[in-house]
């Protein structure tokens, strides 16, 4: 996406330098923020998110914030039926939206840095959960966020981290991903009442054999 142009009585134009630097990131029209969805994804669930969009480009950011939250919740639900591995591509990319327009509303407005860390953290939710979208948009903003967190700058790099392989590793493509097959891996099975210490920075893939709930922690 190219830089946007900003016209006098623009509903998005916003003061500081986070914004203008979120804002430059979008197209000019709501047409053109938009997801080619599958039949898989309901057309209520369609609709919500054209009127997520439309309500961001009218600058009603507390009703964007809210449905937003809806398109969340609901995605969320599809995200955690069944098997990772059985969940369709297009809920995970409903869920990336869902959390760029969440990030998004959360700095519309001039905020401290704990709303820069709220809305990183949402960024943080729709890499590890969601797809790319839009050209990885969210990694786009989550850079941006990180750089206007707390003053702090970080150091230049060409590339971005990713928190989340594009591997997949029950069934990975093997021409795309040719040293994959070379990867050395240890593999256990966990039974009721264990725990596995997994290290900083250790790529790591889990599937629930049957119903299990599971909780994230990351150390500062």
């Amino acid at each position: 996406m190219g830089e946007a142009t900003h016209h006098p009585g623009d509903p998005l134009a916003g003061a500081g330098a986070l914004w203008k630097a979120l804002r430059a990131l979008l197209p000019d029209t709501k047409e053109e923020l938009k997801l080619d969805l599958s039949e898989k994804v309901e057309m209520s669930v369609v609709t919500l998110l054209q009127q997520a969009t439309e309500l961001f480009y009218e600058g009603s950011r507390d009703e964007c914030l809210q449905t937003s939250e809806a398109i969340l919740d609901y995605s969320w639900e599809k995200l955690n039926t069944g098997p990772w591995q059985d969940v369709d591509k297009d809920w995970r990319r409903v869920y990336a939206f869902g959390c760029l327009l969440k990030a998004l509303c959360l700095c519309q407005v001039p905020g401290d840095a704990a709303t820069v860390a709220a809305a990183l953290r949402v960024c943080d939710m729709g890499l590890l959960m969601g797809a790319a979208i839009l050209g990885d948009i969210l990694l786009k903003v989550a850079a941006i966020l990180q750089t206007h967190r707390s003053g702090k700058r970080p150091a230049h790099s060409s590339t971005q981290e990713q928190p989340s392989t594009k591997v997949d590793v029950e069934n990975p493509d093997i021409e795309k991903f040719p040293k994959f097959t070379e990867a050395p891996f240890q593999s256990c099975v966990l039974s009721p009442g264990e725990i596995l210490f997994i290290p900083v920075k250790y790529w790591h893939y889990v599937r629930a054999l049957d119903l299990s709930f599971s909780v994230s922690f990351w150390w500062s």
